[in-house]
């Protein structure tokens, strides 16, 4: 499953161009792969930390954006119960 969202992650025209540098350089390294894809990163009580890179185990544009979007979704669905 990590090597799909690797290659995925690959197929993906990346705004962050240093993030596709970093998926070339990592491309026969499968415990890099596995390292940055096999999990999410998550948000704990010090907020959503971690390392800097490309993958969804690292912080970056995309893992950011994914977490802003949750929160909208939660703000919307809980606004709904006091309206």
């Amino acid at each position: 499953m990590y090597l799909e969202e690797y290659k995925r992650w690959c197929d993906t025209e990346l705004e962050d161009s240093a993030l596709a540098v970093e998926l070339t350089e990592i491309k026969d390294n499968d415990e890099e792969i596995k390292d940055r894809f096999a999990i999410s990163l998550k948000f704990g009580t010090a907020g959503l930390r971690g390392v800097l890179g490309a993958g969804s185990n690292r912080m970056n544009i995309y893992v950011v954006r994914q977490a802003t979007q949750g929160l909208a979704n939660w703000v919307k669905r809980s606004l709904k119960r006091f309206v």
